[in-house]
């Protein structure tokens, strides 16, 4: 059995502004408009780039994370002192618990591979394939390795329901025709013969959720002490995650707002483009591919796509600034020390500044403080 990377998890994540969410929005796109695959599954092979471009998150906001060229005056906000609630509307289900509970137990699961039963409907079979047309191979027709899902349609018609009854280690013979609209001209409407070896039957195995299972591999991270205290938390989290989305839209609708400079937005596209770029080349592809693909003429057309996104942002940036000034909230030393010791478990954060830079970490702090203030305040009824 072959453990699954965990990865070093964390309760939330630093870079949680607006910009840096539509990039990595973006980016989760890429490519999607690009139709040329020949193989039975639409795959995309992703280049691992060497280097990433650089992104600065300072740009735009002052030193203490407060918005830069903000002169208090661009809006003018609701009463914020008492908002109320519906209760309603912080209320979590139980499936809505299952679910975190059941995304935290993924990073533990393990992969059995089997080899020794017949493929069925619904299995994840693991297999290699070469494809032919008129005994000759054709571009994009073959993989090794590849995860396939007996049911699942991801593959051209007919081809999955060929491996159903077949054992781990044979070789099927899969006969296929292309569908006469097929996106590559030079495949569509043909026979095709996909030699197809199926090396395993790729069964998840997810450990048992008990208090012993929690206390090993969830207290440190997590603080968790058993599976009921785990629940209580999650669902804590995510009443607390409601009410502050509730009060941020409550503020949004019902603070007015004068119009709001270009230079302040500016600064918030240029991290939004950073950091696509920055993602781009994770993947070894440039922001012209992306313009390319995802069919946008130049650069300018898609800050243009997103001004009023990264201008709803500038927004939140004002009021926060506005509630904070108020409520003489500050995200100092003590409170930066705080908010990674709460939310990662450490009193060291130089990493996070050298990467982030300090003013962008101040205006992470800063939010969160002001988020949790208006929550504090808000009644529940």
């Amino acid at each position: 059995m072959e453990k699954k990377g965990i990865g070093k998890m964390r309760k939330k994540v630093l870079a949680a502004s607006l910009a840096l969410a539509l990039a990595a929005a973006m980016i989760g796109g890429c490519g999607n408009s690009r139709d040329n695959d020949t193989a039975p599954e639409a795959t995309t092979t992703e280049s691992q780039a060497q280097t990433t471009a650089t992104v600065d998150y300072s740009q735009g906001l002052n030193e203490d994370g407060t918005l830069a060229g903000n002169d208090g005056n661009y809006v003018t906000l609701c009463d914020y002192s008492a908002i109320e609630i519906p209760e309603s509307e912080i209320t979590v289900e139980d499936s809505e618990v299952d679910t975190e509970v059941d995304s935290l137990m993924a990073n533990f699961q393990t992969e059995n591979q089997i080899k020794d039963r017949a493929v069925k409907d619904g299995d994840v079979v693991n297999i290699d394939y070469v494809g032919t047309i008129d005994g000759k191979e054709f571009d994009g027709g073959s993989a090794e390795g590849a995860n396939l899902t007996i049911g699942s349609g991801s593959f051209i018609d007919n081809f999955e329901d060929q491996l159903i009854g077949h054992k781990p280690g044979e070789e099927v013979q899969v006969k296929v025709t292309f569908p006469d609209d097929y996106s590559s001209e030079d495949v569509a409407g043909k026979d095709a013969v996909f030699a197809t070896t199926i090396n395993y039957i790729s069964e998840t195995v997810t450990p048992d959720l008990t208090d012993d299972f929690v206390k090993e591999n969830l207290q440190e991270a997590y603080g968790y002490t058993s599976v009921d205290d785990m629940r209580k938390k999650i669902r804590q989290n995510l009443e607390n995650n409601n009410k502050y989305n509730y009060v941020w839209t409550y503020m949004m609708d019902n603070s007015t707002f004068e119009e709001i400079p270009k230079e302040l937005v500016e600064p918030q596209l240029n991290v939004m483009i950073d950091g696509l770029e920055a993602s781009l080349s994770l993947q070894g592809a440039t922001l012209e591919d992306y313009l390319t693909s995802s069919g946008y003429e130049d650069e300018e057309e898609l800050r243009d796509a997103y001004y009023a996104d990264c201008e709803n942002m500038v927004k939140t940036y004002l009021i926060a600034d506005k509630v904070a000034k108020e409520q003489n909230l500050q995200a100092t030393d003590e409170e930066v020390t705080s908010y990674f010791k709460e939310f990662y478990n450490t009193d060291n954060y130089d990493s996070y500044v050298d990467y982030y830079t300090r003013p962008y970490i101040n205006r992470t702090v800063l939010n969160n403080m002001v988020t949790e203030n208006l929550a504090d305040m808000a009644q529940v009824k």
